[in-house]
């Protein structure tokens, strides 16, 4: 990220005026953007990292920060864990970095100053990267395992053998679903129905009531076939993803196939396809139907209303009863096994301590998790049931990454996303759990928040909600970086979801995170729905979630757009959508088919 002139200019009243930020507890400084109770106030300020923050009058004066370096607010911001595990042990802070999940990396921020010295963070005469190159000197087990992740050979990604991801139009039976609400007791629901298999495709599966679910439902001669992601420890989790690959072979013994994903920063895999996650959530049952999730099998997403963790989150799902859909999707999930089974080496064992040593660490860092969220709360009647439409007539398109469309190095996920938003007449509801900043430099990512942000300028109502405990970070980001989306964002405690309802007729379910690895690097899936019915069902909760739940990350900005939105909206007749144009129009060119069956 390049530094624009008033960072700079801030940088020099940051270096001016270092003696006075040099403070105990002090962690780090940078230019950046004034945040209050999670609003940006629309000041540029100096952040001010602190290892553990407290009021003023818990501080004695001679350490308390000034409020302002001339006329520039100085923000004080309490440290994430990675911030604190990385000011005394560099090295284990950057193995959760390389070897972590992709919501917790950090945005990197080029005129950060460690404290005290005062130098550039990334400079390598600053204490904390001179003490990075003395440690992986002194771990040779650090040393190599950040050395195996950089050398760790590549495959490329070639699926043979596979059905293309034509758009369908079907009659079938689909349930509609949301967590904390119904999602898990409508998965338990799900799991009972299996006959003879389960193909799963999952990033993350440390859930005890699920595990005990597929041991029950997966009684012989039932078989289960999975691939499995080795994500850094949930922290709700019940066991380990080890655990219950242990669990599920033991139970299951030859009637079991679980192979860990070929993942870069995976241990548990010789060579890689995917760079930074195997971040799908799948299950085929059958070969009849699937499940598809913004949700893994965790206790957050898929949390127990009867004990419920300290997080519950929101999440969509749906039931596709449908065996040319079905079968697509197993297909692909065949090549994920047929690969990573034929690739399974563990890395050495000092290697693998030495990275869960540094999650160890992180987590120490981290503060006690937080009180229960406010959807545990909820009367029974507030919950959302799930919803099932038998016979329903809907057309479908399945979303992968990092698939491209046929004899193109376009992504098929990218290309349709674009194509739906571009395509977007009256409204564009987006929830995910962050949405990174974008380079500005006009590649596929920073495109497709392009395309967002001239929709919201055209007076189309572009929503976006947040989740507040990831997307914080990334949203005061794009105030220095890229495409500015703020004025559109709102953030939400506890959000994991990755969906859409466009114009109140198609809904996207999907894994999808908006980051260039989410749609473009990481093995992802969703589906695109084109179903008045289905956004009926999903656009209330959307809703009820921005107006109850979700608050502007930019207050002043948030409320011109909403006045620019409706002035829009007035001109065009009257706030009635209007439909949105048949998305056929481009298909020939991308080589896709429709079909009915």
């Amino acid at each position: 990220m390049a530094a624009d002139g008033s960072q700079r200019a801030i940088d020099q009243a940051i270096q001016k005026h270092l003696p006075r930020l040099r403070k105990p507890g002090v962690l780090t400084v940078r230019p950046g953007y004034e945040i209050a109770g999670h609003q940006l106030t629309g000041k540029s300020a100096i952040v001010a990292t602190v290892h553990t923050k407290k009021a003023k009058a818990q501080v004695p004066k001679s350490d308390l920060l000034p409020d302002k370096i001339g006329n520039i607010p100085v923000d004080v911001r309490e440290a994430t864990a990675h911030q604190r595990l990385r000011a005394h042990d560099p090295a284990a802070a950057a193995l959760t970095q390389t070897y972590g999940r992709p919501e917790d990396q950090e945005p990197v921020w080029p005129l950060e100053r460690e404290m005290p010295s005062g130098k550039l963070l990334s400079s390598p005469t600053s204490d904390t990267q001179k003490r990075l190159k003395r440690q992986r000197s002194e771990q040779p087990a650090t040393d190599r395992a950040l050395k195996a992740h950089a050398k760790k050979p590549q495959i490329p990604y070639k699926p043979d053998d596979v059905p293309p991801l034509n758009t369908v139009t079907v009659t079938t039976r689909m349930t509609a679903v949301v967590s904390p609400d119904a999602g898990l007791a409508t998965l338990e629901s799900y799991l009972k129905g299996a006959a003879k298999s389960l193909v799963v495709g999952m990033y993350d599966f440390t859930s005890g009531p699920i595990l005990s679910a597929f041991r029950a439902d997966l009684a012989a001669p039932k078989t289960l076939q999975m691939v499995l992601d080795n994500p850094a420890p949930n922290p709700t989790r019940n066991q380990t993803d080890w655990q219950t690959v242990e669990e599920l072979n033991s139970d299951l013994g030859s009637r079991a196939h679980i192979a860990r994903a070929l993942v870069r920063s995976d241990a548990f895999a010789e060579k890689w396809i995917f760079p930074y996650a195997y971040h799908i959530k799948v299950i085929v049952r059958d070969d009849t139907a699937f499940w598809l999730s913004s949700g893994n099998l965790n206790n957050s997403n898929e949390p127990d209303l009867a004990s419920p963790p300290h997080t519950e989150d929101r999440d969509w799902h749906v039931i596709i009863e449908d065996q040319g859909l079905a079968q697509t999707f197993a297909a692909y999930l065949d090549y994920d096994y047929k690969m990573a089974a034929g690739n399974q080496e563990p890395d050495p064992d000092d290697i693998e301590r030495t990275i869960e040593d540094a999650h160890a660490k992180r987590a120490a860092e981290a503060n006690p998790p937080p009180a229960r969220s406010a959807a545990s709360g909820q009367p029974p009647g507030a919950l959302v049931p799930a919803k099932t439409f038998n016979n329903i007539n809907v057309t479908i398109t399945p979303l992968l990454t990092p698939d491209k469309l046929p004899n193109s190095t376009t992504g098929q996920y990218l290309s349709n996303i674009m194509e739906l938003i571009e395509g977007a007449q009256e409204s564009l509801y987006i929830q995910l759990q962050y949405i990174e900043s974008s380079s500005g430099t006009g590649d596929p990512y920073d495109a497709l928040l392009k395309a967002i942000a001239a929709k919201a300028a055209a007076g189309v109502d572009v929503r976006l909600i947040e989740s507040l405990d990831y997307g914080e970070k990334w949203a005061e980001k794009m105030k220095s970086v890229g495409v500015d989306l703020t004025a559109n964002i709102r953030l939400q405690h506890n959000v994991h979801n990755k969906g859409f309802v466009v114009d109140s007729k198609f809904v996207v379910v999907s894994s999808q995170n908006f980051s260039p690895a989410g749609v473009e690097n990481n093995r992802d899936a969703g589906v695109l729905i084109e179903s008045p019915e289905i956004a009926r069902y999903f656009a209330p909760i959307f809703e009820s979630d921005w107006e109850n739940k979700a608050r502007p990350f930019d207050p002043e900005a948030h409320a011109q757009q909403q006045k620019k939105t409706a002035a829009a909206r007035k001109a065009r007749g009257g706030s009635t959508p209007k439909a949105a144009p048949k998305r056929s129009k481009s298909t020939p060119a991308r080589g896709k088919k429709r079909g009915k069956r």
